[in-house]
């Protein structure tokens, strides 16, 4: 199947094909991996990893529907069999190129709960913004904008595993610092929202409307710096700021 969930009753929807498990290989798949290194084959996880990666670039760079499974074999090698059979398709693929898209942006974010709450707030927001405003992660956010409309399932998958997880991420650190009596007692979810939304702004739209003037690392950083005084200056509790 070349393209997502269509109108048509026999075609899968999208949703459905979320939980595709990657079967158990056998000591033969094994056997076959190919070396990484002298006397260490490529484990089948490594292998697939590897594939997701590699294919990525092909739909940032063309879109899903321009990307064909013989284009896909002839950049990550193997056979249309290992796709169908890890990926169930080029939908599969495409679907774990996205989780591993946001994985990558949320797995960026450094929480480090030591130092001052300035300093903290200040380190998660420039690890955010610097991954978020990298040319891969950009172009993949103009992909998911471009198709969410069209095939919302991949569009909802998108939001869950990346913006989600972002928010929930910070919201986790903030809720953290509610216990200590540092922030005041709003909901930690909806502080994240404001948070990390008043650093993307400016950047990624410039960016997306190919003005890409405004990410450059001393605007980056001034944004953090302007942002993080601003929520202290406003969800920091009177203890704190003494």
């Amino acid at each position: 199947m070349e393209k997502f969930a269509d109108s048509s009753a026999a075609s899968p929807r999208l949703g459905n094909r979320m939980s595709v498990q990657e079967p158990k290989p056998s000591p033969n798949r094994r056997a076959r991996t190919s070396a990484r290194g002298p006397g260490r084959p490529e484990t089948v996880d490594a292998r697939r990893e590897r594939i997701v990666r590699l294919a990525a670039p092909l739909f940032l760079k063309k879109g899903y529907d321009n990307v064909s499974i013989d284009e896909i074999i002839g950049v990550v090698g193997g056979s249309k069999a290992t796709i169908y059979t890890w990926f169930g398709g080029k939908e599969g693929l495409f679907e774990a190129v996205v989780r591993q898209k946001c994985g990558d942006v949320v797995m960026a974010i450094h929480v480090d709960t030591s130092g001052s709450l300035e300093a903290q707030l200040t380190e998660i927001g420039q690890s955010f913004l610097v991954r978020v405003l990298s040319p891969p992660i950009l172009e993949f956010h103009r992909l998911m904008v471009s198709i969410g409309r069209t095939f919302p399932e991949i569009g909802q998958l998108f939001f869950a595993r990346g913006p989600a997880s972002a928010y929930g991420m910070v919201a986790t650190w903030i809720e953290t610092q509610q216990k200590d009596g540092r922030i005041i007692t709003e909901d930690p979810y909806r502080l994240a929202v404001l948070f990390l939304d008043m650093l993307i702004g400016e950047h990624q739209l410039s960016w997306l409307t190919g003005i890409p003037r405004a990410a450059r690392r001393d605007k980056i950083d001034e944004t953090v710096r302007i942002a993080v005084k601003v929520f202290l200056r406003g969800c920091a509790t009177q203890q704190t700021r003494m």
